[in-house]
């Protein structure tokens, strides 16, 4: 029987395919974070020269930026005109048709993402996992350059088009990678390494904060090489991804190259006795093909589907309108919005991702001990929670009440903790455990599809309702919690510990069985 614990090579493979992959997913999404206001006034100066003025900084000659020549063109006061530290907060307040295109800039990044999730599955199908995973960094390779050329080009639009390639990249690399390495491991350990894409993210997090701080790149002139650093994880992957093996289960069912899933086996496990786990494998493909192709679509003709892939969707939904894209995208203006220094704000930021590399650490064990129920719920309370006292906290501060920003800070980490702890994983579990096998691919695409989606819709309407509801606009987030909790509460059972028999009978309404699954 083939060794079924961690060997060198299986490890080797996985990291090279979640470091490659969701490192610099989260490199990227927060890689703007820290410059934004560098990215924005430079934004600001192309435009401004557009319109035929002078671009004010704070070395500039009163001769071309004096009051009297913003006043006798006032179209050019919001995009010449210099803003102090102190003002930088106001700069995107200040200007809709900025604040509009900035919105659309990070948006942008989700609606290729949004895309990319319909188009996965026939990614790997056609040019399976490895042949996918090129594809997908030549895409990130020529979107992040396409970004950094900018202003070399001196079109911010470029901004534009470069996150939505990127984004076309990312939205099928989250699915990609995850797959490949399921189908490198072995059911004993296949907890433990799936927990990695997380892990290298939050990674990613850490990294492109610590790079983006004023005293390194978050610069006018150093955030384009800035962003260029996240492709040096997506070139060790075209590197060293030669030498990992296909996903053995394909090379035998979908190549039927029985050969060459033995050798891969052999390269992974480390031994050459595998007959047993690939008979196995002809096994599981003799069950499947005497099934029904299923799609999408068809999943929703039986109720029992339907209102397992609800509460999937549900679910991810939740996670995505907590509020918690706003604090990843945002998080360094929201500092600096409550009176911290730009340089505060970007240790504070780096401390949050810190914070959420621990606690997704702790949902490890959380998530086994607890259930997934539980810990969904408790997640969600607690972030509803810290979010309304992040209200109350940023309200007083503008008030005068100095000590407050610190204690929105602290909401803010808060929040992330226990985010980290429960809701940033429970939702990507539930695909697996609340519907069948044959219908599990379907619903980890719908739960795709509705993290893009949810991603895309806080992205965008965040920067546009901020301006007029300032700090008020976490109410509308507590508000999504509260619906999202209720369903919760009512109709998703416990899952942890039981079949899918046990979890699909209390969703047929089986009291008994729901009173077992309950006490789960």
């Amino acid at each position: 029987m083939a060794r079924q614990g961690l060997t060198a090579t299986l490890l080797f493979a996985v990291l090279v395919a979640t470091f490659g992959t969701w490192f610099p997913m989260g490199y990227i999404i927060v890689a703007m974070n820290g410059p934004q206001t560098a990215v924005v006034n430079w934004i600001r100066s192309v435009h401004c020269a557009r319109l035929g003025g002078i671009f004010c900084t704070e070395e500039s000659s009163l001769g071309g930026c004096s009051d009297n020549y913003t006043e006798q063109v006032p179209s050019l006061d919001l995009w010449c005109k210099h803003y102090s530290e102190e003002e930088e907060t106001n700069i995107l307040g200040d200007n809709p048709e900025l604040n509009t295109f900035w919105a659309i800039s990070s948006s942008f990044l989700n609606v290729g993402g949004l895309i990319s999730s319909f188009a996965c599955t026939a990614i790997a199908n056609k040019f399976g996992l490895k042949g996918a995973f090129y594809i997908l960094a030549a895409l990130y390779i020529t979107g992040t350059l396409t970004v950094c050329l900018a202003p070399l080009a001196g079109l911010f639009e470029m901004l534009v088009v470069g996150r939505t390639i990127i984004g076309l990249s990312l939205g099928s690399m989250c699915i990609i990678a995850p797959l490949y390495t399921a189908e490198l491991t072995p059911p004993s350990v296949r907890g433990a390494l799936g927990t990695l894409p997380i892990v290298t993210y939050v990674l990613g997090f850490i990294v492109a904060t610590s790079a983006g701080f004023p005293m390194a790149l978050g610069t006018e002139t150093g955030w384009p090489i800035l962003v260029g650093l996240g492709l040096i994880p997506i070139v060790l992957l075209c590197v060293l991804l030669p030498f990992c093996p296909d996903s053995p289960r394909r090379l035998l069912i979908k190549k039927q190259n029985k050969a060459a899933a033995e050798k891969a086996l052999r390269w992974l496990r480390k031994t050459s006795n595998v007959h047993d786990e690939l008979a196995a494998m002809q096994e599981d493909f003799a069950a499947e093909s005497g099934r029904p192709r299923v799609s999408l679509r068809s999943v929703f003709n039986d109720p029992i589907l339907r209102s397992g892939l609800t509460m999937v969707a549900v679910a991810m939904l939740a996670q995505q309108f907590s509020g918690y894209s706003a604090l990843s995208f945002y998080s360094t203006s929201i500092f600096s919005s409550i009176g911290m220094s730009r340089m505060d704000a970007n240790v504070t930021t780096l401390g949050l991702w810190v914070t959420y590399l621990i606690f997704s650490l702790i949902s490890m064990v959380l998530v086994e001990k607890s259930g997934r129920r539980t810990l969904l719920l408790w997640s969600h309370v607690l972030m509803m929670a810290t979010m309304t006292a992040l209200v109350i906290f940023m309200t007083l501060s503008k008030q005068g009440v100095t000590w407050t920003k610190y204690g929105s800070a602290a909401c803010v980490v808060m929040y992330i903790a226990v985010f980290a702890a429960g809701s940033a994983s429970v939702p990507w579990i539930l695909p697996s455990e609340l519907v069948t096998a044959e219908f599990r691919a379907s619903a980890m695409q719908l739960a795709g599809l509705m993290s893009w989606s949810g991603a895309l819709i806080v992205t965008f309407i965040f920067p546009v309702l901020v301006t007029s509801l300032h700090e008020y606009v976490f109410l509308v987030f507590i508000g999504c919690g509260v619906v999202g909790t209720g369903y919760i509460f009512m109709k998703l059972p416990e899952t942890k510990g039981k079949t899918i028999e046990e979890i699909q009978a209390v969703m047929r309404g089986n009291r008994g069985g729901r009173r077992s699954v309950a006490r789960g």
